[in-house]
């Protein structure tokens, strides 16, 4: 499982680095505000989202990486599913140590 973890990890962020290397796109734009808004959404409803990736594409909001409590993970969920524009969430958070 730790294997995993950090393996998807290099490929969710290889595949957010390589569109944003590309010109900015309508389509690209919204996708980075979408994902902006969640992280200050997260922020805003006391997720620590130091150790959180977000990404966003075509109104799907991926959650990536640790956070502190159990109960963090639900909230961050939540949270994320409660922002305007996004139409699904792909978590991929756990209780960090």
């Amino acid at each position: 499982m730790k294997a995993i973890i950090p393996s998807t990890l290099a490929i969710l962020i290889a595949g957010a680095i390589v569109p944003a290397v590309q010109a900015q796109t309508d389509t690209a734009a919204s996708d980075s505000q979408l994902a902006h808004d969640v992280r200050v959404s997260l922020a805003r409803h006391g997720v620590s989202n130091s150790h959180v990736f977000v990404f966003a594409r075509g109104g799907t909001v991926t959650l990536l990486g640790f956070v502190p409590e159990h109960e963090q993970v639900a909230l961050a969920e939540r949270t994320a599913a409660s922002v305007p524009g996004v139409q699904s969430v792909d978590s991929w958070l756990a209780r960090g140590r």
